[in-house]
C-alpha cells in the first residue's frame, strides 16, 4: 500500500493540516494518486454544520465503491460524532474504515505501520484521544495548489458560542510559538510565496497561553520585522478576527503596518442584541458598528466581510430587521450567510422555538440580495483604482489574480508579461465589473520583478 488521496472539507486550518499529512506521507514513501485508484483514502472532515456532516457521509459512502485498502476519516467530525461514523459504517457494511481524532491525524504514517495488526474486520477501528496541551508544529516546505500560503498560528477556541461545535471538536486555545511561525514564513518565502494568510481557529486568542502572555499584535510585529528586512513588497492577510479583539493597540498597529492588506473578516452572526446574547457572543451591535467605522476610517477601500447566521432559534422579524440594519448601515460589503444548523451537544440545539424553514429561506434571500447590491456598489467605487494583486492562476491565456482588498481580477495576458508566473505580485488598474462580481484589470507593474509595463 503506497498510494494515497486526501480530500479536505472545511476551514483553512484543515487545508494546512492536510498539506502536512501529505508531506509526511510522501516523506515516508507514499505517493499521491487520483481518487479512484488510490490504495489509501483520507477524508479530513468538518462538522460545523449539518450540511458539512452530510457531505462527509456522502463521500464515505462513495468511497466504499472504490478498491482502497483503507478509508481514513479524521478531523472534527469523528472527534465529536465518532458514533455516527461507526453507525454509518455498520449500516453500509464498510469494513475498511479507520476513524481518527484530531491528534491522531498528525501520526498517520506511524499508525499505518501497525494498522494491519490493529484492524479487526467488520468492526470500524476508532483511535481518538484527548487533545494535547500544546499546538502541533506543522512546518511545511510548500503549500501545493495554492498561490497564497496559509500559516497556522494557533488551534482551538473556548468561547463556547451556543450554536458552535468547534470548541468540542478542537479543544482549548493553543498557540504556536513565534519562532516556529517565523520559521514557517521563511520557508514559504523561500518557496516564492508573496502572500501569507494568518490562520487559526481563533487567531485573536494567539499568545494568551504563552509564558509570558502575548497578543496577536506581538506576533504580527515580529513577522513585519522579518519581512521588512527582505526589502520587497509582500502581503499579510488575516483570516478572521473577532470585533471585541480589535482594540486601540491593534488599530494603531494597522495604521503603521506596511504589509497588512485591506481585507478584514469580522464575524457578525446577528445584528440583534437579544440574539447575540442568546448566541453567547460577547459584543453588541453598537460595538460592532463603532469598530467597523474605525477600521473604515483607516481602510476606506477595504473588503469588510462577515459571517451571518439566519434563523437562529427565537429570531423574530424584529431581530432579523436589526441584522439588516447593521449590514446596510456599516462598511460590510462581503457576507458568508449561513442558515442555522442545530449541532447536537451545543446549547442552542435545545433552544426553542425553531424558526420555520420557509421563513429562514425567505430571510436568507433578502439578506443575500442586499449583500449583492452592497458588493456591486463597492466594486463601482474601485473602478480605475490601482491595487496590488497576487497571481493565482494562468488559464487559457488569461491571468486570474486576487487584489489586496479581496477582489477577483481577470487580466488579458499581453505578450510583454509572459514571464509572469503564479504567486507573482503585480500592480493592476481595475476596470469593468463582471457579472460574477469579479473585475477586469490591466497590469501596471510586476512588483516582484520590478519591471515597468510599456
Amino acid at each position: 500500500m503506497k498510494t494515497f488521496f486526501i480530500k479536505t472539507l472545511g476551514c483553512k486550518v484543515n487545508q494546512v493540516e492536510s498539506a502536512f499529512i501529505k508531506e509526511q506521507l510522501i516523506k515516508n514513501g507514499y505517493f499521491p494518486e487520483e481518487e479512484k485508484k488510490a490504495e489509501l483514502l483520507i477524508l479530513n472532515t468538518c462538522a460545523v454544520t449539518h450540511k458539512a456532516v452530510s457531505e462527509c457521509n456522502k463521500i464515505i459512502k462513495k468511497w466504499k465503491k472504490f478498491n482502497a485498502k483503507y478509508l481514513i476519516v479524521t478531523g472534527c467530525y469523528p472527534q465529536v460524532y465518532a458514533d455516527s461514523i461507526v453507525d454509518l459504517a455498520q449500516k453500509y457494511n464498510i469494513n475498511n474504515i479507520v476513524i481518527l481524532g484530531q491528534k491522531e491525524k498528525f501520526f498517520i504514517p506511524e499508525i499505518l505501520n501497525s494498522l494491519d495488526n490493529l484492524f479487526q474486520k467488520k468492526v470500524p477501528l476508532v483511535i481518538i484521544n484527548k487533545y494535547q496541551d500544546v499546538c502541533e508544529n506543522l512546518l511545511l516546505e510548500n503549500f501545493p495548489n495554492h498561490s497564497r500560503a496559509f500559516v497556522k498560528v494557533q488551534d482551538g477556541c473556548d468561547n463556547f458560542c451556543t450554536y458552535c461545535i468547534v470548541p468540542f471538536a478542537r479543544g482549548k486555545p493553543r498557540s504556536i510559538k513565534p519562532e516556529i511561525v517565523l520559521e514557517q514564513i521563511k520557508r514559504f518565502v523561500k518557496a516564492n510565496y508573496n502572500e501569507i494568510v494568518i490562520t487559526g481557529i481563533h487567531i485573536g486568542k494567539w499568545g494568551r497561553d504563552l509564558s509570558p502572555r502575548k497578543e496577536l499584535v506581538d506576533l504580527l510585529i515580529e513577522i513585519e520585522k522579518y519581512l521588512e528586512a527582505l526589502q520587497k513588497p509582500f502581503h499579510i492577510r488575516l483570516s478572521s478576527i473577532e470585533v471585541n479583539e480589535i482594540n486601540e493597540r491593534f488599530l494603531n498597529f494597522l495604521k503603521s503596518s506596511k504589509f497588512i492588506v485591506p481585507h478584514f473578516h469580522i464575524p457578525l452572526q446577528s445584528g440583534s442584541n437579544k440574539i447575540l446574547k442568546l448566541m453567547g457572543r460577547v459584543y453588541t451591535r453598537e460595538q460592532y458598528l463603532h469598530t467597523l467605522e474605525k477600521l473604515y476610517e483607516i481602510f476606506p477601500d477595504a473588503t469588510f466581510g462577515a459571517d451571518v447566521i439566519v434563523g437562529f432559534p427565537t429570531e423574530s422579524d424584529k431581530d432579523f430587521e436589526s441584522t439588516l440594519y447593521v449590514v446596510q448601515n456599516s462598511p460590510l460589503n462581503w457576507l458568508h450567510i449561513f442558515t442555522f444548523s442545530p449541532r447536537p451537544g451545543t446549547k442552542a440545539y435545545n433552544l426553542k422555538p425553531y424558526v420555520p424553514q420557509n421563513v429562514i429561506k425567505e430571510r436568507y434571500e433578502i439578506l443575500k440580495n442586499i449583500f449583492l447590491e452592497k458588493r456591486k456598489s463597492f466594486l463601482k467605487t474601485q473602478q480605475d483604482k490601482i491595487v496590488t494583486a497576487i497571481v493565482e492562476k494562468i488559464i487559457d491565456g488569461k491571468i486570474k489574480a486576487l487584489s489586496s482588498n479581496y477582489i477577483p481580477i481577470w487580466i488579458e495576458r499581453f505578450s510583454e508579461f509572459l514571464h509572469i508566473k503564479e504567486k507573482s505580485l503585480i500592480k493592476v488598474r481595475l476596470a469593468r465589473i463582471k457579472e460574477d462580481l469579479s473585475m477586469e484589470g490591466i497590469i501596471i507593474k510586476n512588483i516582484y520583478l520590478n519591471e515597468q509595463a510599456c
